[in-house]
């Protein structure tokens, strides 16, 4: 026995020496790998890629963007870091269908520190879950801003989602009534354990009372108590079958399939007497929403993480990129903002009033036309806007222009101008079928964000026109190279108002607004009907906010 022992401590010397000499001589100490990784996690080049902020179309698109450039770097494990208070429902089902079909099988979500509704989804796509030491994720029930979500409707939202967590779950070997607990109102659960394999599993009250034959008690404790994690309560699922570090997993147990079984049996009265009862998960009154300690414990999350030198160690990476969002996605994502769009819109519609009282100029006709390519630029860059709400737009705006320069006076164009730029803006806002209830919201965001616009842009309109010769930029550029100065005195302008009849004579081409003279006063005018040219005399037909005049027939 001595001299086994003896031999087995020099050969454990030989090692060490032979390790320090292959340290020292021929790797840099910063590039040894860690032995703390198991060989199914272990990964020399980890790629990080952040996820902040709500969910919509350009995370989406930015997050299989920066996917694909990790690849392209050899990532040998993704680690999509979250920080999000939820988001869309389809761009949520974009990134977990691109993370379980293109990504490496070493997938891993970072909670940093809060990850919910569609953040969870997110997570439970990932072959593991990891937290910052003070996260928090969970309740991923479909809402509505327009309220209460119909039983049907909320059935027919929940469905994707439902399929899309129960299918993480079976890959992952998690009991599929604990995710469904994240998504469903009205799932109450209670955590078992078979008597004699040490099995858990998580049951509804149908299969309480199936499996003990008697109805669940109402002993639901929210947190797990403190210091039992640490007592050294093991978590109640691993992420693979084997234990970790045992050895890499079969190629069945890591690869991405579309289809699994359930990962157990539903209980039955066969069952009666073989489980005991341990705790209450979650309440039917509300969703599942879990700390660190928790879910650790009920084996959705892993390790605790704080920070970027323990995630290297805990992958026992040599080399780490960070992707994040690029300024131009960001550019994106605030002009595609209600507000912005909003301003966006009065522009247009500003500079293009502007432009048909100011012909020539050319400067507010240039302005109308670069808001209206950003209104529908951002939103076609962005995934959000379709080929027939830019075609709608364009045509309205021919319409528009046809009615204005071509046709004036016949009306018919003008209003169905009118609505093919209204419904064209309303429908870039429109991301999802609109008969769902987040269609339902886009279109209710966009109909209010178009009438905003328009509301702002009557605003600006009405200023400028009553005040077009205090301000500076106007009186120099509008008009002011089409009046002819009058023979003898000159002429006084001043805010007293034509009454109806009063007669006068254009000073400007009026297309259709311009200047008209009355008794020596200059005024802005609006001509009713075909435009008129100058130095032609008419008469006033209305005297309100505008002075509208026609045409006196010689």
């Amino acid at each position: 026995m001595d001299t086994v022992h003896a031999t087995m401590a020099q050969r454990g010397v030989l090692a060490a020496l032979l390790l320090a000499t292959t340290v020292s001589v021929g790797t840099p100490v910063s590039q040894v790998m860690p032995a703390a990784a198991p060989a199914y996690r272990q990964a020399g080049r980890i790629a990080v890629i952040e996820l902040h902020g709500a969910i919509d179309r350009v995370s989406a698109t930015s997050f299989q963007r920066r996917l694909d450039r990790a690849l392209r770097n050899g990532a040998e494990a993704i680690v999509v870091e979250l920080d999000t208070p939820g988001g869309e429902l389809m761009a949520t089902l974009n990134i977990c269908h691109a993370l379980k079909a293109r990504a490496p099988a070493n997938t891993v979500a970072w909670v940093r520190p809060q990850a919910f509704s569609a953040g969870t989804i997110i997570a439970l796509a990932c072959r593991e879950i990891v937290l910052a030491p003070d996260a928090s994720f969970g309740d991923s029930a479909p809402v509505s801003p327009l309220g209460p979500i119909p039983l049907a409707e909320r059935a027919k939202l929940e469905a994707p989602i439902l399929a899309e967590v129960i299918d993480s779950a079976r890959r992952r070997h998690l009991d599929e009534n604990l995710v469904q607990a994240f998504v469903s109102v009205g799932v109450s659960l209670w955590l078992v354990e078979h008597v004699e394999d040490g099995r858990y599993a998580f049951v509804t009250a149908e299969e309480y009372r199936a499996g003990f034959g008697e109805d669940p008690p109402e002993i639901f404790t929210p947190v797990v108590p403190a210091g039992e994690r640490d007592a050294g309560v093991s978590p109640l699922f691993s992420f693979f079958p084997s234990p970790p570090g045992s050895g890499p997993p079969a190629d069945e147990e890591i690869a991405f399939l579309q289809t699994r079984p359930p990962s157990r049996a539903t209980l039955t009265t066969a069952d009666r007497g073989a489980w005991q009862l341990l705790r209450q998960v979650t309440a039917s009154d509300r969703l599942l929403s879990l700390k660190p300690d928790e879910a650790i414990f009920y084996g959705l999350a892993t390790t605790l993480i704080a920070d970027e030198q323990a995630l290297r160690g805990w992958f026992g990476a040599t080399d780490m990129q960070r992707l994040r969002r690029t300024w131009s996605e960001s550019l994106v994502r605030f002009l595609i903002s209600w507000p912005v769009r909003g301003v966006l819109i009065a522009f247009f519609l500003i500079g293009i009033f502007l432009e048909i009282a100011a012909p020539g100029s050319s400067v507010f006709g240039v302005a109308a036309v670069a808001a209206l390519m950003v209104l529908l630029g951002a939103p076609l860059v962005a995934g959000m806007a379709q080929w027939w709400d830019i075609l709608l737009v364009l045509v309205g705006v021919a319409l528009i222009g046809t009615e204005l320069f071509v046709l004036p006076g016949l009306g018919v164009l003008g209003i169905a101008g009118v609505l093919c730029l209204f419904a064209g803006l309303v429908g870039t806002f429109i991301t999802d079928d609109i008969f769902t209830p987040q269609g339902q919201s886009d279109l209710v965001t966009g109909v209010l964000t178009t009438f905003t616009g328009i509301f702002i842009a009557g605003v600006g309109i009405w200023f400028v026109v009553r005040n077009m010769q205090s301000i500076p930029l106007f009186g120099r550029i509008v008009l002011t190279a089409d009046i002819d100065t009058p023979v003898g005195p000159p002429a006084r302008r001043d805010h007293v108002r034509p009454q109806p009849g009063d007669r006068g004579v254009s000073r400007t081409d009026l297309r259709p607004s311009g200047r008209v003279e009355f008794d020596g006063r200059i005024v802005d005018a609006t001509a009713m009907g075909s435009y008129i040219e100058v130095d032609t005399p008419v008469r006033v037909v209305r005297a309100g906010l505008s002075v509208r005049v026609e045409e006196i027939e010689p």
